[in-house]
C-alpha cells in the first residue's frame, strides 16, 4: 500500500489522525499565503496604489510528536482495526449468499461480449480485501528481505489466507508503521473497516457517544463519533478519543458511577408518626406520609358553607364541640361561633351536636366583620 500525495507533516510529527486538525489548519495557511501572492500580483497590476495586501498570520501548531512516525495511540488504533476487519469479513461472508464469480480465464466471454454483474459481490469485495492485505505482506516483505508470503496448493482465497495474513500483520504492526514508505496503511486500514461495517449492516446506530470527554479541563458530554477519520471527538475542547481508549474511558465512567452510587448515603427517611384516631373514627392506625396537609374544617369561600373531612365528618358530641380546629372567618381572618343542635343518639352514645350556623367574632379587639353562613 504505496503512499501518494500525503499531506504535510513537519519531522518528528505523528502521521496519524491525531493531527489531522493540525494538518487541516497547516493548509489552510498555505491556501491564504497563495491567496496573498495573488493579491500582491494584482497590486502590482494595478499600479501599487495603496497599501499593499496584508500578509496572513501564521498559526501556532502544536504537533503531536511521532514514534518515529506514528505515536503509540495510532499504532494501537490500527491493530484494533486491523483485527477487527477479519471479524468484520468473517461476518459479511457468514451473512452472504455463498456464489462466487466465474474464475479469472474462464468465463467464456470473446470480443465484444456484453459485461454483466458479478454473481456475489461480496466474494469480489472479500478478494479485493485479501488481494490488499497480500501486496500490503508482499511489500513488507520485500522491504525487509524476508522470504516470500507462502502459499497453499488449494489457492489463495479463503478465511484461513486472510486470517493469516492479518495476524502476520498485526504482529509486524509497529515496524511497518515505522517506515516512511507505509504511512498510508492507517488510512487504508480504517477505510476497510468502514466498507465492511456497511455491508454486514454493523454500522454504529448512532454517532452520539455517553461518555464525557476525558480531558481534565472539560469534561463535557459532546463526544461524537467520526466516520470519515475513524475517532470520537469532543466538540467542546476537541480532544482526540481513539475507539480502544473510548471503551476503556465508558468502562472506567461506567465502574466509577456505580461505585459512587453504591457508597453515596442513604437519603433521610421521612419522619413517621402514629395517627391515634378519635371516637367514632375506624381504629386502624395510620401512618403520616407525605401527603399535603388539608384542614379537616374549611369554609367554602363561593358559597359560605362549613365543610367537615376526616375525621370529623361523623356525629360529634356536645363535649368535643368546642373543641373542634375551627377555620378562621374568610373575610377578616378572626375567630367564628358556631351553633349547634343537640340530638339524642340512638345508639347510646350519648347526646350528638349537629353544626348549625356560624358568625364571625371578630379578633381580639377587632370588631366582627359580619360574615356568616351555615354548616
Amino acid at each position: 500500500m504505496p503512499t501518494t500525495d500525503q499531506p504535510y507533516t513537519p519531522a518528528g510529527g505523528c502521521h496519524g489522525a491525531c493531527n489531522h486538525r493540525n494538518r487541516a489548519t497547516w493548509a489552510a495557511y498555505q491556501r491564504a499565503i497563495e491567496d496573498h501572492a495573488d493579491a500582491i500580483d494584482t497590486w502590482f497590476r494595478n499600479g501599487q496604489h495603496g497599501e499593499p495586501p496584508a500578509e496572513p498570520d501564521q498559526p501556532t501548531i502544536y504537533w503531536k510528536p511521532g514514534n518515529p512516525l506514528f505515536c503509540e495511540r495510532d499504532v494501537a488504533a490500527t491493530r484494533r482495526s486491523l483485527l477487527e476487519i477479519d471479524t468484520q469479513a468473517a461476518q459479511l461472508a457468514a451473512t452472504s449468499d455463498g456464489h462466487r464469480a466465474p474464475g479469472r480465464g474462464g468465463d467464456g466471454k470473446v470480443s465484444g461480449s456484453k459485461t454483466s454483474g458479478s454473481v456475489s459481490p461480496a466474494a469480489d469485495i472479500l478478494d479485493r480485501l485479501l488481494g490488499d492485505l497480500f501486496d500490503t505482506e508482499d511489500e513488507w516483505r520485500h522491504l525487509r528481505g524476508y522470504p516470500a508470503r507462502p502459499t497453499t496448493p488449494a489457492g489463495p482465497r479463503g478465511a484461513h489466507a486472510r486470517t493469516r495474513t492479518i495476524s502476520w500483520l498485526a504482529d509486524h504492526l509497529t515496524d511497518i508503521l515505522a517506515h516512511e514508505d507505509m504511512t498510508g496503511l492507517p488510512r487504508k486500514v480504517f477505510n476497510w473497516e468502514r466498507v465492511l461495517r456497511h455491508l454486514s449492516k454493523d454500522a454504529r446506530a448512532s454517532t452520539s457517544s455517553p461518555i464525557r470527554c476525558p480531558r481534565p479541563t472539560c469534561g463535557e458530554r459532546r463526544i461524537t463519533w467520526d466516520d470519515e477519520h475513524h475517532y470520537y471527538t469532543c466538540q467542546a475542547c476537541g480532544q482526540v478519543i481513539y475507539e480502544h481508549e473510548h471503551d476503556d474511558h465508558e468502562r472506567e465512567q461506567a465502574e466509577a458511577a456505580d461505585l459512587a452510587r453504591l457508597t453515596a448515603p442513604l437519603p433521610p427517611a421521612v419522619h413517621h408518626r402514629v395517627l391515634v384516631p378519635a371516637r367514632g373514627d375506624d381504629h386502624e392506625t395510620r401512618a403520616a406520609g407525605s401527603l399535603p396537609v388539608v384542614d379537616p374544617i374549611r369554609i367554602d369561600p363561593d358559597t359560605l358553607r362549613l365543610i367537615f373531612r376526616a375525621p370529623y365528618r361523623r356525629p360529634l358530641t356536645e363535649d368535643e364541640f368546642p373543641t373542634l380546629p375551627w377555620p378562621a372567618c374568610p373575610g377578616c381572618g378572626g375567630t367564628i361561633d358556631v351553633d349547634y343542635v343537640p340530638v339524642a343518639s340512638l345508639e347510646d352514645r350519648g347526646t350528638t351536636a349537629l353544626p348549625g350556623r356560624w358568625r364571625c367574632a371578630g379578633a381580639g379587639e377587632r370588631p366582627a366583620c359580619g360574615a356568616e353562613g351555615s354548616a
